[in-house]
């Protein structure tokens, strides 16, 4: 069934099951094929950044533009950056540049193994294991002279090269302030590589635009927000009746419930085609059964999570989900046996800084995830006499 299923959410997602952004992707090629451009694009986890970048990036391909991706997000060393982009470079160019293995390899003057990709048996270059415990400044000239012989290679060979990072912040993991200042110090003198820079923390990203800091100034933006309701409503409905599924408006229903991020949605549509299938036909009932399946296949994870927290932070979680009153105001303390408005106002920056809730809604904060919105509804609010449907959307 999944397999004829029109949705996709796992990895990176393109055409046909990528819609809208049409704006974005034309942008993002425009900067991928601009050699010396430097774009930042800046948006919350989920709304599909890095799959319109893969998108843009195979539009530039089509160009005949060359596009190395690396991604950031598991990194524990500058030299698993440098390593990261060393393997991207290998295969994005290796069937281009015959040569780049032994030119990169003899232009960064550091020691480099070459290990077979299992999938594809091309050999990925790497910096030996060692240096990956060397003082900082050691690893971030590994750093330097990858990045420094790829702008060289692509000067020698009058093309422009497309380097995406994606979530680049990770580098002030290594160095705070100062691994900024070091990566505008190489990226700006680059003028024969384009640079996208991604990344979703946003609140370290805002902090590291402003005035004084490393990257004022020196990189356009892309603010990276949610897809407009209507068109992925509608775009969801043609989905289903395409592959042979009835839709009574359920597009626009699984947008109220699961949105604003992208990735939410079309999880509850794909969770919803799969369930509607049997009976051609997709309608609340489908919804809301599609909806607590998603919620319970989260439940052994969200509640090694709920376990964690003390006994006032899950009265805050409740208090959110139920999303009454403001949440710090008298009436949600006495309701929810929450401690004063000082350490309810505390303890909620932690949660917001790991990700887990967000400022907005009628309580003044929501959770990130429905999903776990929803479990805390139909599994914690009981606890305290309160039955709401799982699928309750405050504000709808």
């Amino acid at each position: 069934m999944s397999q004829k299923n029109p949705f996709r959410i796992h990895g990176v997602v393109t055409r046909p099951y990528f819609t809208d952004r049409e704006s974005e992707v034309r942008r993002i090629r425009e900067h991928l094929t601009e050699p010396g451009s430097k774009l930042l694009v800046i948006g919350e986890r989920r709304m599909g950044k890095s799959s319109a970048i893969a998108v843009a990036a195979d539009d530039a391909r089509d160009e005949h533009g060359v596009v190395v991706f690396a991604d950031f997000s598991t990194v524990s060393s500058v030299v698993d950056m440098s390593n990261r982009l060393l393997a991207a470079a290998a295969k994005a160019l290796g069937k281009k540049w015959k040569d780049v293995l032994t030119h990169v390899v003899r232009g960064i003057g550091m020691s480099v193994s070459l290990s077979p990709d299992p999938l594809t048996g091309a050999l990925l270059p790497s910096l030996e294991l060692g240096l990956r415990q060397a003082p900082l400044a050691e690893q971030q000239e590994s750093l330097t002279r990858v990045l420094n012989q790829l702008n060289a290679m692509a000067g020698e060979r009058g093309v422009g090269l497309g380097i995406v990072i994606d979530e680049f912040q990770e580098i002030r993991n290594f160095g705070a302030e100062q691994a900024e200042w070091h990566l505008r110090g190489v990226i700006q003198h680059h003028d024969h590589l384009a640079y996208v820079l991604a990344g979703s923390r946003t609140h370290l990203i805002r902090n590291m635009l402003d005035k004084g800091r490393a990257f004022y100034g020196l990189l356009d933006k892309l603010e990276f927000g949610p897809i407009d309701p209507a068109h992925l409503a509608e775009w969801i409905d043609d989905r289903m009746q395409g592959h042979g599924v009835a839709s009574k408006a359920a597009g626009s229903r699984i947008v109220a419930i699961a949105g604003p991020r992208t990735r939410d949605i079309v999880q509850l549509a794909r969770k919803t085609f799969d369930i509607a299938s049997v009976g051609g036909s997709a309608d609340e009932g489908t919804i809301q059964r599609a909806f607590r399946e998603l919620v319970d296949e989260e439940d052994a994870l969200i509640r090694t999570w709920w376990a964690r927290l003390t006994a006032n932070q899950q009265n805050m979680m409740r208090a959110i989900a139920a999303a009454g009153d403001p949440l710090t105001s008298k009436a949600s303390l006495q309701r929810f046996g929450l401690p004063s408005s000082s350490t309810v106002t505390q303890a909620l920056q932690t949660f917001i800084a790991e990700g887990t809730i967000q400022r907005g809604g009628p309580g003044g904060y929501t959770f990130d995830s429905p999903y776990m919105r929803g479990w805390v509804i139909a599994n914690a609010l009981p606890d305290i006499g309160m039955e709401l449907p799982v699928t309750f959307t405050p504000g709808i």
